[in-house]
């Protein structure tokens, strides 16, 4: 649906995830009542300011939690019924997805080592690879029709 370069960091990562969100959806009360959003992110995205952020976009945060192991348990943000949504499980499941299309570009691909400097191009070049990517992947989703 979009992809955007930013600076590296986590503050400006969620800024990048809800400036795309904003472009990708239409505003809340021009949405069909009956679609509901979830967005599947990583552990670094609990952040109390993102998953409010999401909340007021009526987008539901599908976001990982801190585990026992970690030192920022008290750091989780879900509300309990945002913990037992069924399609929490679904949205963890598609992230994998889309990062393994960060993972391909990276390991193998161009975007392993960019050649191009300055955040304009580099975003230029990242948005181009996702495209090919997506080429890529079409040609595996649209069935070939047997010959007539």
């Amino acid at each position: 649906m979009a992809a955007q370069a930013s600076e590296a960091g986590n503050a400006a990562e969620r800024g990048s995830a809800l400036a795309m969100l904003d472009l990708t959806l239409a505003q809340q009360q021009e949405r069909d009542p009956d679609l509901e959003i979830t967005l599947g992110a990583d552990t670094l995205y609990q952040e109390e300011k993102f998953i409010e952020d999401l909340r007021q976009r009526a987008v539901a945060p599908h976001v990982s939690e801190y585990t026992q192991e970690s030192s920022n348990l008290g750091k989780n943000s879900l509300t309990e019924a945002e913990r037992a949504d069924p399609r929490r499980r679904i949205s963890q499941k598609k992230r994998k997805l889309i990062e393994k299309v960060f993972g391909c570009a990276k390991l193998d691909s161009v975007l392993r080592q960019v050649k191009v400097r300055g955040l304009k191009r580099v975003d230029w070049f990242s948005r181009r690879t996702m495209a090919a990517y997506n080429l890529m992947r079409m040609r595996r989703l649209i069935p070939i029709q047997p010959a007539a």
